[in-house]
């Protein structure tokens, strides 16, 4: 066969697979609500989700005119492989609360998706007048939340309280410390790196408000899983120094520390308009004011009977000392594994021949950072050719530690016949809890390789181990003859199309080459002009063209960059508490090392969420430019 039609099947190959892959796995954005039929002071949750996509690079939600958003968008996303299939959804959940009963239509969304404009399909909702204080306090629990969003919206405060009332002469914000504030716990606040530590962000209220987080708490240099749960309640109440208090999860983490020191888990910010009603107007109007609260919410009361007060509110920062892994007595073997674990190996078949190929697996089961357990170091004896092991994990995220189960596969030939002897391969981790390493191990493993007839199959098992598809596309191969002919028109129409597509996307990407050259170009020459080149010009670029992914990336590089030269501290050390001491050493002002926190804060949430802000990029790269003339001005 020559190399024409080798490239020819080749070509039949990737398009067959490539085929079925978009069979399999469509791009698809949908809209659902449920449930469906709600009572007039109840919540439906709706979900705008989109499969399989690739790149989602923003959703727009309907309008919610006829609702009060309870809650949201909080994200949600999934992952799920079925016999090598691999399918991903990622989207938005909104608890919606009707202002009116009745028969009501939720329009289109629409997602901005692997480069295509999509509509999701409306969904009806029907409202009666049932009530259920039940089923009012439902919630998705997923984390961030953009806004609490007018919390109690359903009428009076759920807490058996009257804090809600302002008498005359009292000081409003004495009354606003005591009954509304941000507390954060921690089950532990010292750990060894590798120990997770239970973080819970929760809001105490006793007052109405209508409150927006603004600032989430951020967890560099720890590896974070969320442990809110869809369906768990949206709020709860509690007893704290005798008062009850309705209590508000705003995020619920387990963390795992990735180096040592004084680690902070930074702070929570809630804005809130809180509505008290005045005495004198809740002592003129007698029994009559509780119905009317009962019936209405605070709705139904005059303007000059309320006065409302905004007030920011913030958590404490916390700290997390983290203490290094002992070096003494640390095995050779360890690679980060802390927790309490167990192995498990062996080879799929123990004879097989030089034709096939083999598979050696390799199972960690326990509890502790199992998100981040390496493979581990396999001596191979001579003779036999590995291959990269395929992960097999199934973890309990929501347990502390994680639990369950991280295989690692190993695909491998034999080129001679023989009998080989797999050694027995050590594995170490660290007990947080007896404060000392364990080394645990397999049994060495024997296997016999027999002659083969010279058919090597060894691509046909390294594919099933691979996925279905790729097995698929090996049984294409085997019976290509058949299906080189009718398939070739296709493939030569396709290639046409195809090539004259990459010689378009080839001009768009020399287009963009030319223009970061000339950006580069340009900083050089302001250089040789004894002019300071900006800082920020690929992220100028970036802001140019609009895209908004791209540009949040290169701001956060490019600012980093740019305070650790005038700092003068390695780049990988920029951290914000780094940051705020450098600062008060050259004198900055407090002004500027704010303005400095807030602009990486608001970085880290636009690289956080997938659904990033175009309407952001102007704001804050005026920001970041204020930020660099403040440094040049001292």
């Amino acid at each position: 066969m020559n190399a024409l039609s080798k490239r020819l099947l080749l070509l039949i190959l990737l398009a067959c697979f490539f085929c079925q892959c978009n069979v399999l796995a469509q791009v698809r954005f949908s809209a659902s609500v449920s449930p469906a039929v709600i009572g007039k002071n109840e919540t439906t949750e709706l979900r705008l989700m989109v499969e399989n996509a690739q790149d989602v690079q923003q959703i727009i939600p309907p309008s919610f005119k006829d609702f009060i958003v309870v809650s949201g968008p909080n994200q949600e996303s999934s992952v799920e492989t079925v016999n090598g299939v691999t399918r991903q959804s990622i989207g938005l959940t909104y608890e919606l609360q009707p202002r009116a009963k009745g028969n009501f239509t939720i329009g289109e969304a629409i997602a901005k998706a692997d480069g295509k404009t999509l509509k999701s399909n409306a969904v009806k909702l029907q409202v009666t007048n049932a009530t259920s204080s039940a089923a009012s306090n439902r919630n998705s629990g997923n984390f961030p939340f953009s806004g609490l969003s007018s919390l109690y919206d359903d009428g009076m405060p759920r807490a058996d309280n009257r804090d809600y009332i302002l008498k005359k002469g009292e000081n409003v914000q004495e009354k606003v410390a005591k009954n509304i504030f941000i507390k954060v716990d921690a089950d532990k606040t010292s750990c060894y790196v590798g120990e997770p530590v239970v973080v819970n962000y929760k809001l105490y209220t006793r007052l109405k408000s209508e409150s927006n987080i603004t600032k989430n708490p951020s967890f560099n240099g720890f590896s974070v899983v969320d442990l809110s749960q869809p369906g768990r309640p949206y709020y709860a109440t509690e007893k704290l120094n005798g008062k009850e208090y309705n209590v508000y999860t705003l995020r619920k983490s387990q963390l795992y520390p990735l180096q040592a020191g004084a680690m902070e888990a930074e702070i929570a910010e809630v804005e809130n308009t809180i509505h008290f009603v005045k005495e004198d107007y809740f002592k003129s109007r007698r029994g009559s004011t509780d119905a009317l609260l009962e019936d209405l919410g605070f709705a139904g009361l005059p303007a000059d009977a309320m006065q409302d007060e905004k007030v920011t509110l913030q958590s404490k920062p916390l700290i997390i000392n983290v203490k290094p892994l002992p070096d003494t007595n640390k095995p050779a073997s360890f690679n980060g594994a802390v927790g309490s674990f167990t192995l498990d190996a062996g080879v799929e078949k123990s004879t097989f021949s030089t034709d096939d190929a083999g598979k050696f697996q390799f199972t960690i089961t326990g509890r502790g950072n199992m998100n981040l357990l390496n493979a581990p170091e396999i001596k191979w004896p001579d003779g036999i050719e590995s291959y990269e092991p395929r992960v097999v994990e199934s973890l309990n995220k929501l347990d502390v530690p994680i639990s369950g189960s991280k295989g690692f596969e190993y695909s491998f030939t034999v080129k001679k016949a023989g009998t080989y002897t797999l050694p027995a391969v050590e594995y170490s981790y660290f007990d947080p809890v007896q404060h000392s390493y364990k080394i645990i191990s397999t049994k060495p493993v024997t296997i016999t390789v027999t002659a083969g007839t010279g058919k090597n199959n060894t691509a046909k098992y390294v594919a099933d181990d691979r996925s279905t598809n790729e097995r698929v596309s090996a049984t294409i191969f085997s019976n290509r003859l058949w299906i080189i002919i009718p398939v070739a028109l296709l493939i030569f129409a396709g290639l046409f199309f195809w090539v004259k597509k990459e010689n378009s996307k080839e001009h768009v990407v020399a287009v963009n080459r030319k223009a970061e050259q000339e950006a580069i170009k340009l900083a050089e020459t302001k250089k040789e002009e004894q002019l300071p080149a900006n800082p920020l010009a690929h992220t100028e670029y970036h802001l140019v063209q609009q895209n908004s992914k791209p540009f949040y990336e290169t701001l956060n590089a490019e600012m980093r960059r740019f305070l650790a030269s005038r700092l003068a501290v390695p780049v990988e050390t920029i951290n914000k508490k780094r940051i705020a001491e450098e600062l008060d050493k050259k004198g900055i002002g407090v002004g500027t090392s704010l303005q400095v926190q807030q602009l990486l804060d608001d970085i880290e949430w636009q690289l956080y969420t997938p659904f990033t802000d175009e309407n952001k990029m102007q704001e804050m790269y005026q920001t970041a430019t204020n930020i660099i003339r403040a440094f040049d001005a001292v």
